[in-house]
């Protein structure tokens, strides 16, 4: 039991420490978190739709993109038809007098990105899922940080289409986390994710370091890392929102969440070199190492937390075939409130705290009324369902290689 206590207290400094620093980060730069640089000029740019079996929605996403609030001389669309099997290219015929439409056969999102590279002649490039769509104003608020030549890309903030059922509401808050957790990444120069709705990027960059890798689950994380590692910036606005279409099904975001996190590892393992490495600033010295530690973190919790309750089950039950009833006993002396119990109190308050900061980030009121099923389910099933993607992503590797290599 000394060991497990020393871990809980271990544990109680990384996440003080975490919440801490995110706070002091955050009200030390409330005037970035709100306002972005002004546009110094009108930047050429270029949106990369590619969709397979998308008929449903990219319609409504190539509108949305011809509808920016942006000079119509400097925008140019190209959605790549990746060999979809149902209406999906007809529906981008619809709008082929205003866009360019590549129809090449079925080779994945990563070699789409790439055929239409060669085609672009913008200063910049802009990446667009087919199920995602940005807000009108989506371009004006990303452009000024481009004045830095050293940053080059940008991303934006990610929010559902809705939320209906229990497996969209848990992700609601999550985005809504990450919306304030991409600023403070940023405002530190550790983003090490591209999303695939909405970031920017440099189109000279990308071709010179040869577009999205085919070779890797996650192919805009490892761009981040690659920029990262070139010691280029990437800047986030918490202002231009990207409305992105969520897995509804628990079996979809398994999978989803699968390919992120082995993307992940792959990448980390890819450029391992920048762990301590003090050229690569922030991201090698400091938050790999910690986003090591909290992913290992979680899955203790997870482990220790099913532990304990099934031991509580164990002895509830045995008394109970012993006595036969269970005397119910509501006091607790201090001897018996265990670090595991005053641990999993701070974390629900440091929780909320970051919960309040993320809402105010992503422009979102509480909202109790209707919005109290989503903070219930991100506080209680979340950490589990986070703890268990990892752990499934680590089996499946090590499933599918024989071992994990390092």
């Amino acid at each position: 039991m000394i060991f497990i206590d020393m871990l809980y207290i271990f544990f109680f400094f990384i996440m003080i420490f975490s919440a801490v620093l995110w706070a002091i980060v955050y009200y030390k730069n409330l005037d970035k978190v709100t306002n972005d640089p002004p546009v110094d000029k009108i930047r050429e740019v270029t949106f990369l739709v590619p969709a397979y079996n998308e008929e449903d929605c990219v319609g409504e996403t190539i509108q949305r993109l011809l509808d920016l609030d942006y000079p119509e001389e400097a925008l140019d669309i190209i959605a790549i038809n990746d060999g979809s099997e149902d209406g999906t290219l007809e529906v981008l015929k619809q709008f082929e007098d205003r866009i360019k439409i590549i129809d090449k056969e079925n080779t994945g999102k990563a070699d789409s990105m790439n055929v239409a590279l060669e085609e672009v002649d913008t200063e910049l490039i802009a990446s667009m899922d087919a199920d995602s769509y940005p807000n009108e104003d989506f371009l004006k608020n990303m452009m000024g940080y481009f004045k830095d030549e050293e940053v080059t890309g940008v991303t934006p903030a990610l929010k559902l289409v809705r939320d209906d059922n229990v497996v969209e509401k848990i992700q609601w808050t999550e985005y809504i986390y990450q919306i304030f957790l991409r600023k403070i990444f940023s405002l530190f120069d550790v983003q090490y994710v591209l999303p695939g709705p909405g970031s920017i990027y440099r189109t000279d960059f990308m071709k010179e370091t040869g577009g999205w890798r085919e070779d890797t689950h996650t192919e805009d994380m490892e761009v981040a890392f690659r920029m990262m590692s070139k010691r280029k910036r990437i800047e986030n606005t918490t202002n231009s929102v990207v409305w992105t279409d969520p897995p509804s099904r628990i079996g979809d975001l398994f999978r989803q969440r699968m390919r992120w996190y082995r993307g992940y590892v792959e990448n980390f393992m890819k450029y391992r070199g920048m762990l301590f490495d003090p050229k690569s600033g922030n991201l090698g010295m400091f938050f790999l190492p910690l986003n090591a530690v909290w992913i290992f973190m979680l899955v203790f919790l997870l482990t220790h937390v099913t532990y304990n309750i099934l031991l509580m089950g164990y002895q509830a039950l045995r008394t109970y075939m012993l006595l036969g009833y269970y005397p119910i006993d509501l006091t607790i002396t201090i001897q018996e409130l265990h670090l595991f119990h005053i641990f999993i109190a701070f974390f629900f308050m440091i929780g909320l705290g970051m919960i309040f900061l993320s809402l105010f980030s992503a422009g979102e009121r509480v909202n109790m009324k209707e919005r109290w099923l989503n903070y219930l389910t991100f506080f209680t099933i979340y950490p589990y369902m986070f703890a268990l993607f990892w752990v499934a992503s680590f089996y499946g590797m090590a499933k599918d290689r024989g071992r994990i290599r390092w």
